[in-house]
């Protein structure tokens, strides 16, 4: 059975991540989610670190790091959607400073591939630390996307 894909958009803070991390803890996601993360911050040693422990304390989340140049860690994220689990993904990207900018490709390509589980989720950026807004129904993967 193919996994479960979280799309969490705008992307414009970095305390995205971890918003959405303590949000699915909170809301007693039964599963460990692997969050797609800029490889700037997924591979420093300090931010890894300290990722690495808040995703612990909230939920068992785990991270890897997904540079936007190179398609080897979509495909770790694709082998993780097939068997069974779960990804959040910001498919946007990095680049936070223009919240409207267009999804990456490797968020279509990784849809049409899984033919997973979809959930949206936005965010509300009006405060210094963003809210969930929304929460869409989960839905199927078809050969569109999301």
């Amino acid at each position: 059975m193919p996994g479960h894909l979280i799309l969490v958009r705008p992307h414009a803070s970095l305390l995205d991540g971890p918003v959405i991390a303590r949000y699915l803890h909170q809301i007693g996601g039964h599963c460990s989610y692997l969050f797609a993360v800029d490889p700037d911050y997924a591979r420093h040693p300090f931010w890894r670190r300290a990722l690495s422990w808040y995703g612990r304390v909230n939920g068992h989340q785990r991270m890897v790091a997904l540079d936007q140049r190179s398609p080897m860690a979509l495909r770790v994220v694709l082998r993780t959607l097939e068997a069974g689990h779960g990804v959040v993904l910001f498919p946007q990207g990095t680049g936070i400073s223009d919240p409207c900018r267009p999804d990456m490709p490797g968020a279509s390509w990784l849809i049409r591939k899984s033919r997973c589980l979809i959930t949206e989720i936005r965010l509300d950026h009006s405060r210094w630390i963003p809210q969930v807004a929304y929460q869409g129904r989960d839905r199927r993967a078809t050969h569109g996307v999301a």
